[in-house]
């Protein structure tokens, strides 16, 4: 929770830097600084002990509305800042009609106190002011009050019922952060703006009604309200903040009031729309996207444990970042081939996918997009796709295999790092670049077969594929590698094959001449390959689409038609993982 580390810096540094004066009066046990008018008085702590939970304070404290000291009367009007910071023991404190501020840290860390009566003059109730008073149950904020400070009652967990009163125009941010035994709450008419993180990690909310007065709801302003049901959106919020409802995995239920003009729930869809763009803000277990929704918004089902299908409509042209992101429930999602474009982490750790199908409209898979689908068992890359992101099906460790197109020109960092189920890949002649890490840790992974493009491997690339007994390298000069390419790979018995012309190249070429074994392409007879060559033509009776290659590198044809007529020339021509070394 940046927001709140931030608070805490700035509260600790003022802390370090507060001169401690001693108290100035002492009536009945309770101590008084005087205040510059000179007839009324600040409740204050002792003097000495503001740095330690001393327990100055214990028991049930009523404070006067006045006290009379050397023949002098004063009212009291305050509870000044860290007036009874760490009184563990007070159980309870009655506030006067007299006094119109609490001060910051009033009552910090007062785990023990079980009852407030806060009188109908205070105004402000200040920062961190209740904050982490576990003992506290319920909390009547009267008519009076005006703002709720910073954390105001920040890890209350003990707090199942709050009043706040009508004249309240904003709730601080991370007010009531932290109030898991919080089940409901109502949110006056008269609030205008709720802060970030204002109601995170009240796990105990059950349902949330933002009032039409309302304009702006805060970064994170309810994250991680699991037990939230039902949200209902007032018809004058204008700007929902980051992850205002992220982890809300209970939400059933999600509306917004007629005649907001910024968000809608067309066709009562369970959803928060963006009107102006058509782009589906929030959704839950129960929305059902409406076909006017062109795109998938960031972090729109984010965390939505509940959620086990999906239709997206085929309005749809793009899914944001993070969309699905830990929806551990989804199990199958269709993507229509109106999306040209999948978000970076888009079905982040949606560890119960365990099909999908991406449509040939995709250009661009962004990284981590399937980061940590361990239940996903194959996948199809559409010639569509040009770039697969940087962990892209990172740790999908249940993928067993995956077909990369042509079209794809480079293959990103960690992009397959951790899957343990793959036993071979083969990296198309498209392929320019291989990541740092790209198949790292891919233990099961048996055999590898690297495109004549590809000039660059990264660091660690293929580090601790252990069970690697093949690697075929197609590029005429040894790609560039970078630290610890092979490292884990067992370079005495996993063979190297290179093409014949390059085999001294590779044998003196870093990390390359590692391996024992490096000879050429491993060549199959005709009648075991079901290639052959009549009247001048390559003739495939293999059942199966094949790839042509000249002698030096280039792809000359790919396809599966019976008979293949290309210039004279010696050709290399693979049919799946057979390979024959053809004269025309």
């Amino acid at each position: 929770m940046k927001t709140l580390k931030i608070y805490f810096a700035v509260l600790f540094a003022a802390l370090s830097t507060v001169t401690v004066f001693a108290h100035d009066i002492e009536v009945d046990g309770i101590y008084y600084n005087k205040n510059e008018d000179g007839t009324s008085v600040t409740v204050t702590y002792r003097g000495d002990s503001y740095n330690a939970y001393s327990d100055e304070y214990s028991g049930n404290v009523v404070i006067p509305s006045s006290v009379t000291y050397s023949g002098n009367t004063y009212a009291v009007t305050s509870i000044g800042d860290y007036a009874f910071r760490g009184c563990r023991g007070l159980t309870s404190i009655t506030i006067p009609n007299s006094v119109t501020s609490i001060g910051k840290l009033a009552f910090y860390y007062c785990s023990g106190l079980t009852s407030v009566t806060i009188g109908n003059s205070v105004t402000s109730i200040g920062n961190y002011a209740f904050f982490h008073c576990d003992g506290l149950t319920s909390i009547t904020i009267p008519n009076s009050v005006t703002s709720i400070g910073w954390s105001a009652f920040y890890g209350c967990s003990g707090l199942t019922s709050v009043t706040i009163g009508n004249s309240v125009t904003s709730i601080g941010d991370d007010a009531f952060s932290g109030c898991s035994g919080l089940t409901s709450i109502t949110i006056p008419n008269s609030v205008t703006s709720i802060g970030d993180y204002a109601f995170s990690w009240c796990s105990g909310l059950t349902s949330i009604t933002i009032p039409n007065l309302v304009t702006s709801i805060g970064n994170d302003a309810f994250y991680y309200c699991s037990g939230l049901t039902s949200v209902t959106i007032g018809n004058s919020v204008t700007s929902i903040g980051e992850l205002a409802f992220f982890g809300c995995s209970g939400l059933t239920t999600i509306s917004v009031e007629s005649g907001n003009t910024v968000y809608d729930s067309r066709n009562n869809c369970n959803a928060i729309v963006e009107s102006a763009t058509n782009t589906l803000m929030l959704g839950c277990k129960n929305t059902v996207i409406p076909n006017s929704v062109t795109s998938i918004g960031e972090r729109a089902f984010a965390g939505c444990g509940g959620l086990t299908s999906i239709s997206i409509p085929n309005s749809v042209t793009s899914i944001g970042d993070d969309a699905f992101s830990g929806c551990s429930g989804l199990t199958s999602i269709t993507i229509p081939n109106s999306v040209t474009s999948i978000g970076s982490q888009a079905f982040f750790d949606c560890s119960g996918l365990t099909s999908i199908s991406i449509p040939n409209s995709v250009t661009f898979i962004g990284w981590s997009a399937f980061y940590g689908c361990s239940g996903l068992t194959s996948i199809t890359i559409p010639n569509s796709v040009t770039s697969i992101g940087d962990s892209a099906f990172s740790w999908c460790s249940g993928l067993t295999s995956i077909t990369i197109p042509d079209s794809v020109t480079s293959i990103g960092d960690y992009a397959f790092y951790w899957c343990h189920g793959l036993t071979s890949i083969t990296i198309p002649n498209s392929v320019t670049s291989i990541g740092n890490a790209a198949f790292c840790d891919c233990s099961g992974l048996t055999s590898v077969t690297i495109g004549n493009s590809v000039t660059s491997i990264g660091n660690a690339a293929f580090c601790d594929c252990r069970g690697l007994n093949l690697i075929r390298c197609d590029a005429v000069t040894p790609p560039s590698l970078g630290n610890n390419v092979f490292d884990g790979v067992n370079k005495s018995t996993c063979k190297l094959v290179v093409p014949d012309q390059s085999i001294s190249q590779y044998k003196s070429a870093e990390q390359w001449k590692d391996f024992l074994d490096i000879s050429d392409v491993e060549m199959v007879t005709v009648d075991e390959s079901g290639i052959s060559v009549e009247n001048g033509a390559i003739v495939n009776r293999s059942n199966q689409q094949i790839d042509v290659y000249s002698i030096t590198g280039p792809k000359a044809y790919s396809g599966n038609d019976a008979e293949i007529t290309l210039p004279s020339g010696i050709y290399v021509v693979k049919a799946g993982e057979k390979v024959v070394k053809l004269a025309l």
